[in-house]
């Protein structure tokens, strides 16, 4: 049975891309401990449940006694699930399938953390790596997820400014192109309105809504048909769905407010998402105190 446990402990930290200094940090035992269980020995009997979770195995597939049962297959899982969930509810289920991934990042000693429900205050999942960053707010009245995977340059070069995104931002640094976004994408699809129409819904003047509206075309969140109305030349205008302004504007208002109240902050990058050149030779900052060091520093002087 040590036999059996030695070679499994091994075989199955390796499939778990872990090395033996790292699963006994997950154990908060030293790497000295995990070699002598690869190499013979075997733990106390209070590691063996915390052992198999982190592999993902069974304590009977640890020590042989039980084949190891083949890999789920996970995609499919979450295809079916959402499939058969009816479509009002499948945003549910996605911010659910979004948190537990969240948790996975947290190294939770529990199996499983349950989604926060009925939350008075405003809260957010916080995600941020070396490797990737999410930020996902969890209320029920406005529930959403953005995830980047940060390349190893960094997202500098996607990011990058260009004309179209200073013309983008431009734009929308004003607030009557706010209010006729939201107005245009109100509209039900595939409707097509005149100038005169919009300026008359949305209360502006009609050289703004004209300017706003040129704008909007440059930057593809419209588009524009010429028609002939009772014998007039005229212009007239549709909105497409832009998936992209959507977030992008959903987020903003989690940028523009700090925000104060996680259920779950996963905190552990060493380094940013860009990766500017006029920082790569920049060297770790020295760490500030911490409290309980100066509370200590206070008694020596007392």
């Amino acid at each position: 049975m040590e036999l059996h446990f030695s070679k499994n402990l091994t075989k199955y930290r390796k499939r778990r891309g872990l090395t033996q200094g790292q699963l006994a940090r997950k154990l908060n035992v030293t790497p000295q401990a995990v070699s002598k269980w690869e190499n013979g020995s075997l733990p106390d009997s209070e590691f063996l449940p915390h052992i198999a979770q982190i592999l993902g195995i069974s304590i009977d597939v640890l020590f042989g006694l039980k084949p190891e049962m083949p890999e789920p297959d996970l995609e499919q899982s979450i295809a079916d699930k959402i499939r058969h969930t009816p479509e009002p509810e499948r945003a549910d289920v996605m911010m659910q399938l979004v948190y537990a991934a969240f948790t996975a990042y947290h190294d939770y000693k529990i199996s499983k953390q349950t989604y926060p429900e009925n939350l008075e205050l405003e809260t957010y999942a916080e995600l941020r790596t070396d490797y990737e960053c999410a930020l996902a707010r969890l209320n029920e009245d406005m529930k959403y997820m953005c995830f980047v995977k940060t390349p190893e340059n960094g997202v500098d070069s996607y990011t990058a400014p260009t004309e179209g995104m200073v013309h983008l931002f431009r734009t929308l640094a004003d607030e009557d192109a706010i209010t006729l976004i939201h107005y245009l994408g109100s509209s039900h699809r595939n409707r097509m309105q005149s100038l005169d129409f919009i300026t008359a819904q949305v209360g502006l003047p009609r050289e703004k809504v004209a300017m706003l509206m040129d704008n909007f075309d440059r930057l593809g969140l419209v588009w524009r048909v010429s028609a002939d109305i009772a014998d007039t030349p005229s212009i007239i205008y549709g909105y497409g769905y832009n998936t992209p302004l959507v977030c992008l504007l959903v987020i903003a208002k989690s940028l523009a407010q700090y925000i104060r109240f996680h259920d779950l902050f996963v905190d552990n990058y060493t380094r940013g998402p860009f990766r500017s050149n006029a920082a790569r030779e920049n060297k770790p900052v020295p760490q500030v105190s911490n409290w309980s060091e100066q509370e200590n520093f206070k008694e020596e002087l007392s």
